[in-house]
Order: structure tokens, then C-alpha cells, then sequence
């Protein structure tokens, strides 16, 4: 779906805990369109191809996308807030798909490689991780994209070591991975998980100037925030609810 200017969001289900029993894990995906030259698109974090639930996540990407009247064949690069398979998990199919580059956070790099082709280690799922093979990995700083936009990498560790945001001032949204959701924030208790560090993460971005904050999962709650109001009540609600207990 649209949510403003060229700004898509693919929303995986998971309002109430029926949903996400029903349709698995996988993660929200968001397209900016014609972002890149030659009206390519940038697409974050893909999700899954098939989840454990063997729901195909990457068909039902890509019929929404081309309800949008988009193209996944334009996708020219993929950027990957972390190295968890519900984010990145479709990042080759679709580079072989769309000839696009992909990339993650330089953090990430240790995890890429510990992890890649590996079996779970959860003993619950026991799925092959899908390979992550990056074109190059990103720093924090400005990301140029083409004339017609930028965008801003923030180094936001805690949920894993090199998680990352993608901040577009111009347009003050903030896409932020699994670093926070409405009224809660990512697990700290993986490889590479800081609760000290994702709390310095969050009081970092919030007092970035945001009116749309994207994140990685719904989680019983709206995937998307909108306006400053609810933002940073969000924040105010995290810091008082679940910082203590992380």
C-alpha cells in the first residue's frame, strides 16, 4: 500500500496473536519507488521466500507490490536492516530475479558468515538459512541514491550487532527494522543482542524528526506510526514499560 509519496509499505499479518499463529513469521517490507536511475526502486528488508507455516511470503510480496502497479523485476537494490532469515531471507532470490545489489550493515558481517547455509539452531524450526551474499556492506553516514534521493544509515546495534536503520529526512521517515515496534522493541536475548546498546539505539533515533516510523513487525499493534504524537508517545511508553526490563 501506499503511505506517502513514493513510500510503500507490505505489511505482514499479525495484528492479534490468531494472525500471527495463522501466517507465521516474517517481517514488513518496504519499497521507495523510482528511487534509484532508470525509475528502479529500493526495497527494504524482503522477508522470508517460505516460513514455517510453509506460507510462500515472497508470492505474497510480490502480488502486493504488483497491486501497486509496481514491478518487483525493478527492484535495483535491497537493503537489509540485520542478518535475521525473516528480513533478509529473500535477498538472493530476488537478485537473481531483478539483477539488483544487495546490502546490510558492515556489523553484520561475522553473523553473515556464522550463519549462512547453517542449520537453525533454535531446534524448533531446524530450516536452512538462506545465503546472504552482500555487494557491499553499509557504514553509517549518507546514502546518495540518484538525484532525487537520499537517504541516512544509523548504526542501531542492540537487536543484533550490526543492525541498522534507514532515516529519509526529506520526508522524515524512519524505517527501523526490529530496533522498535509499537509499544515494545526487538529481542536482546539473540547472538549479538545488547539490551545496553539498543537502549542507547532508541534514545538516539528518537530525537531524530520523524512523522512515519516503519518497523520491522506489527506485534499486535499497527506496523506503522504516524505523526510526532503518537511517535513520541511510542518512545515515552518503551522507556517507562519495557526498558527495565530488557
Amino acid at each position: 500500500m501506499k503511505v506517502t509519496g513514493d513510500f510503500y509499505a507490505y505489511l505482514w499479518p499479525g495484528l492479534t496473536n490468531a494472525e500471527m499463529q495463522t501466517y507465521g513469521n516474517n517481517c514488513n517490507s518496504y519499497i521507495v519507488a523510482d528511487a534509484l536511475p532508470g525509475g528502479r526502486h529500493v526495497l527494504v528488508d524482503p522477508g522470508m521466500i517460505t516460513n514455517e507455516t510453509g506460507l510462500k511470503c515472497l508470492d505474497h510480496l510480490v502480488a502486493e507490490i504488483e497491486a501497486d502497479d509496481l514491478r518487483i523485476e525493478d527492484v535495483g537494490l535491497i537493503i537489509n536492516t540485520h542478518a535475521h532469515p525473516d528480513h533478509y531471507g529473500a535477498s538472493e532470490e530476488i537478485r537473481k530475479l531483478c539483477k539488483s545489489q544487495v546490502t546490510i550493515g558492515k556489523g553484520e558481517d561475522e553473523f553473515v558468515r556464522m550463519t549462512s547455509g547453517k542449520k537453525s539452531g533454535t531446534g524448533q524450526i531446524g530450516f536452512e538459512l538462506p545465503e546472504l551474499q552482500p555487494d557491499f556492506y553499509l557504514k553509517e553516514g549518507e546514502l546518495l541514491l540518484g538525484s532525487r534521493y537520499m537517504a541516512e544509515i544509523y548504526y542501531t546495534p542492540g537487536h543484533t550487532k550490526g543492525h541498522i536503520g534507514v532515516y529519509w529526512p526529506e520526508h522524515k521517515i524512519f524505517m527501523a527494522g526490529d530496533l522498535i515496534f509499537y509499544g515494545s522493541t526487538g529481542r536482546v536475548d539473540l547472538p549479538g543482542g545488547s539490551a545496553h546498546m539498543l537502549k542507547n539505539s532508541i534514545e538516539r533515533v528518537a530525537r531524530l524528526d520523524i512523522e512515519y516510523l516503519f518497523t520491522g513487525h506489527q506485534y499486535g499493534g499497527p506496523g506503522i506510526l504516524k505523526g510526532k504524537g503518537q511517535i513520541e508517545s511510542n518512545f515515552s511508553s518503551i522507556r517507562a514499560n519495557v526498558f527495565s526490563y530488557l
